[in-house]
C-alpha cells in the first residue's frame, strides 16, 4: 500500500515525541515538588510505552514518595484494604517483595537528572525504613489467644483472637457483649511465664475459677503498689513521677476498655432475635458495626449464604458513590469487594434500600425510621456525642425528610420518647445535611400494658448496641 511505510514510521516518531514530552513534564513536576501532577505524567508515559526503563523508574519514585507516609504498606506499594485491616505479608513474602522494588529503584542510569536521582535516593531510604517497621511487626510474637470481660456478669473469658471487636455471647450469663481485649488476669500472666526450677511435689489439678472484672483489677493494682514501694527505695522522686503517669495511663486504658465492653441488655424486646442466622438471605443489605466506635455505619449485601453447620456468608461491601469515601450513611451506594464472613456478630440490622442500578443501591432515612445525628464531642472526655431523631416521612431529594427529636424516659435504658418544643417539634432535614446523619439505629414501639410506667406519649426502644455506653448507665428504678 503506497505509503504504508512512511505512515507506520511517522506514528512511531509521534510516539517518541509524546513520551520524551511526558517524561520531560513529569520531571520538572519532580523537581518543582508537585508529586501529583508528576505521578500523572509517569502514569501516562509509562502505559504509553511499558518497555521504558526510564518511565518505570519515574513512576515508581514518585508512587512512593507520593504514598503516605503514615502507611507503611502504601509505601512499599503494597494494596491496602478500604474497610479492614489488610492481611500480613508473611516474613519471606515481605522480604522479596521489598528486594523488587529497590531492585526497581536502584536501575537508574548514570545520565539521570539531579531531580531523578535525588527522589529515589529518598524513595529508597522510605522503603527501607517501612520494610524495616513491617519486619518488625511480622517477628513480634502474637498470641493465639486474647482476653476479655463480660459487660453484664463482668467475668473474664478467653477466646481465639480472631474474634477482637466481635460481639460475642458470654458463656456464663448467656449475654452478649463487644468482644475488647483486656489484660490478662494475673494468673495467666503467671502461667505463661516458664517455671525456673522443678516443683517438687506435683499437685492434683483443679478448674480454673473465671475472675470477675473488679478482682482483676484489685490484683493489678496490689501488684503495682509493690513494684512502687519497691522503686521508692532505688529511684528518685523523678523517676516516681514518670512512674506515677505511667500507672495512671494503664488504668485509664483499662477502664476505656470496661466502658468499651458496655452493652447492656434492652428493656423489653430481643434486638438480637432480628440478627440470628435464620434471619440471613440472599438479596438482603445489611448494615455493620464500624471500627472505630462500634456504630453500624457499614452497608453490605448478602451474595450468599451457605447452608448447613457453621453460619458462612459470603457479602459485598456497598461502597458510597461517587467517590466511594465513607462516613456518609446515605446516598447512592455501588457494589464493592467481596468477603466471606463466619460470624452473625458483625451485623447490625437489615437495610431498607431502593436498587436505581445492577450495582447501585439508593439508602435515605425511611417515615418511622430513628436515626442518631451527630451532636459534636464530650467537653470532658473527647467522646463523640448524638442526636437521636424518629422521621415522619421519606426522604426525596425536593422535599427532605422531616422529623423529631427524641428524648430518653428516665428509669429506663433505652425507651425514648418525642421532644415537645412547640412548633419546633418537627424539623426538615434537607438535600445538603446528609452529613449530619451519623447511622440508624434499630428501634421498636415500646408496650404500654395495664400499669405501665411509661409516659402516655409514642415511645420507642432503641438497640443499645447502636446506642454509646454511657448513654446506658441508668441507676434508677423502673
Amino acid at each position: 500500500m503506497p505509503g504504508g511505510p512512511s505512515r507506520a514510521a511517522d506514528a512511531d516518531d509521534d510516539d517518541d515525541d509524546e513520551l520524551s514530552r511526558l517524561l520531560s513534564l513529569a520531571e520538572a513536576d519532580l523537581e518543582a515538588g508537585r508529586l501529583r501532577a508528576a505521578h500523572k505524567h509517569a502514569r501516562r508515559a509509562a502505559r504509553l510505552d511499558p518497555d521504558s526503563t526510564r518511565a518505570s523508574l519515574l513512576l515508581t519514585a514518585v508512587s512512593v514518595l507520593a504514598a503516605d507516609d503514615s502507611s507503611h504498606r502504601a509505601t512499599l506499594l503494597l494494596p491496602d484494604s478500604p474497610h479492614s485491616q489488610a492481611s500480613p505479608l508473611s516474613p519471606s513474602a515481605l522480604r522479596r517483595h521489598y528486594k523488587s522494588l529497590s531492585e526497581s529503584l536502584r536501575s537508574a542510569p548514570p545520565s539521570s537528572s539531579p531531580a531523578v536521582s535525588s527522589a529515589v535516593k529518598e524513595a529508597l531510604r522510605r522503603a527501607a525504613d517501612a520494610y524495616a517497621a513491617l519486619a518488625n511487626q511480622a517477628a513480634a510474637p502474637v498470641p493465639p489467644t486474647f482476653w476479655t470481660a463480660c459487660a453484664g456478669c463482668r467475668l473474664l473469658h478467653e477466646f481465639d483472637r480472631k474474634y477482637v471487636g466481635f460481639r460475642l455471647m458470654c458463656p456464663s450469663c448467656r449475654r452478649t457483649f463487644l468482644a475488647s481485649e483486656v489484660p490478662p488476669p494475673p494468673e495467666a500472666e503467671a502461667e505463661a511465664e516458664p517455671d525456673p526450677l522443678p516443683p517438687a511435689k506435683k499437685k492434683p489439678k483443679t478448674q480454673k475459677r473465671e475472675m470477675t472484672l473488679a478482682e482483676m483489677q484489685l490484683q493489678l493494682s496490689k501488684k503495682r503498689a509493690t513494684n512502687n514501694s519497691s522503686r521508692l527505695d532505688e529511684d528518685d522522686d523523678d523517676d516516681n513521677d514518670d512512674d506515677d503517669d505511667d500507672d495512671e495511663g494503664e488504668e485509664q486504658q483499662q477502664n476505656n476498655d470496661s466502658e468499651m465492653m458496655d452493652v447492656e441488655d434492652s428493656d423489653f424486646y430481643n434486638f438480637d432475635a432480628d440478627r440470628c442466622e435464620k434471619c440471613f438471605k440472599r438479596g438482603q443489605v445489611w448494615a455493620l458495626y464500624g471500627d472505630d466506635d462500634g456504630m453500624p455505619r457499614h452497608y453490605a449485601l448478602v451474595e450468599m449464604i451457605t447452608p448447613g453447620g457453621r453460619f458462612r456468608a459470603q457479602i459485598r461491601w456497598l461502597d458510597l458513590q461517587p467517590d466511594g469515601g465513607e462516613g456518609t450513611p446515605c446516598g447512592e451506594f455501588k457494589v464493592g469487594r467481596t468477603v466471606t464472613v463466619h460470624s452473625v456478630n458483625i451485623f447490625s440490622h437489615q437495610v431498607a434500600y431502593e436498587r436505581v442500578a445492577r450495582e447501585v443501591y439508593r439508602i435515605y432515612p425511611k417515615k418511622g425510621s430513628v436515626w442518631a445525628l451527630h451532636g459534636g464531642k464530650d467537653a470532658d472526655s473527647g467522646r463523640p456525642k448524638y442526636e437521636f431523631v424518629v422521621f415522619l416521612s421519606g426522604y426525596s431529594d425536593l422535599y427532605g425528610a422531616s422529623f423529631g427529636y427524641l428524648e430518653k424516659v428516665e428509669g429506663f435504658r433505652s425507651i425514648f420518647t418525642r421532644q415537645d418544643v412547640g412548633r419546633d417539634a418537627v424539623q426538615t432535614l434537607h438535600k445538603g445535611d446528609m452529613g449530619k446523619l451519623s447511622h440508624q439505629i434499630p428501634a421498636r414501639r415500646a408496650p404500654k400494658g395495664e400499669g405501665s410506667t411509661l409516659p402516655p406519649t409514642d415511645c420507642w426502644e432503641l438497640d443499645p448496641a447502636s446506642l454509646p455506653s454511657e448513654l446506658l448507665h441508668d441507676n434508677q428504678q423502673k
